[in-house]
């Protein structure tokens, strides 16, 4: 058996804002705010029902950390789940409710100044939600709005030759991010090898997932690892950050550097 220390999600330097007091954000010049969003679904047997909540709080507060000058806002651990409703003890807010919150904490850092606001999201049913709330924040208050969504698809093009990263619902990758970020909630020992899921379809169905795989998860979560799950988050940092610097230097305005159109 090996004795090599699984990689594990840092907690250090501290960015989420629940964790800091007043003297230490006062102090931090911190101009602009992360929202994780994550669902309270099942994800079968091995993979604990936050599982989209720790990705998207990871993955935050490592844009976080290394960006700089960011804090990671407390996590929104309902989103939009009705399509997962058929599974036990999956939760569901309405896609107009997510957007009233998301709304209300936005509003809410333009009252304290703060007027960049980057969503991140790790669960295909918030995305549409978070983008009509971001739309009118720009809209009606001037307010830069960034969204990450897609997290599965990203690193699989990231990583493509290196790891064959799966977008299943609770499967490998995702067994990958939670023993990363929080083994003690997975149960490896319960994980299994279901048939992944083919997801290359002309268009989207919003539907029912019962419909979609017979036991409401698919993909080998037996084969996850913490070692994926670090060159997951690794991947996708060094992909959203330089992206974010970018922004800050452009005042968070869009323009031809993004069409690379002269």
């Amino acid at each position: 058996m090996s004795d090599t220390i699984p990689p594990r999600r840092p907690s250090a330097p501290e960015v989420r804002l629940e964790r800091l007091t007043g003297a230490a954000v006062a102090e931090g010049g911190y101009d602009k705010a992360f929202l994780p969003i994550g669902a309270t679904e099942y994800h079968g047997p091995s993979l604990p029902y936050g599982t989209d909540t720790v990705t998207a709080e990871t993955l935050a507060e490592a844009f976080a950390r290394d960006l700089g000058g960011s804090l990671v806002l407390p996590s929104l651990s309902y989103g939009v789940s009705h399509h997962h409703l058929a599974w036990p003890w999956t939760l569901s807010l309405r896609p107009d409710t997510l957007a009233l919150v998301v709304r209300d904490i936005a509003e809410s850092l333009l009252h304290h100044g703060l007027k960049k606001l980057v969503i991140v999201s790790a669960h295909d049913g918030n995305p549409p939600a978070a983008n009509v709330a971001a739309r009118i924040l720009s809209q009606e208050h001037g307010m830069a709005v960034a969204i990450f969504s897609g997290w599965q698809g990203k690193a699989r093009r990231l990583l493509a030759g290196e790891r064959d990263i799966d977008e299943d619902h609770a499967g490998q990758s995702e067994m990958s991010l939670v023993l990363y970020a929080a083994p003690e909630t997975a149960r490896l020992d319960l994980a299994d090898h279901q048939p992944n899921q083919f997801m290359d379809h002309p268009i989207d169905l919003i539907d029912s997932f019962a419909g979609t795989v017979p036991l409401g998860y698919s993909g080998n979560a037996a084969g996850g690892s913490a070692e994926e799950g670090a060159a997951i988050v690794a991947a996708l940092t060094g992909l959203v950050v330089p992206f974010l610097r970018e922004l800050d230097e452009r005042g968070w305005k869009r323009g031809t550097w993004m069409s690379k159109i002269e």
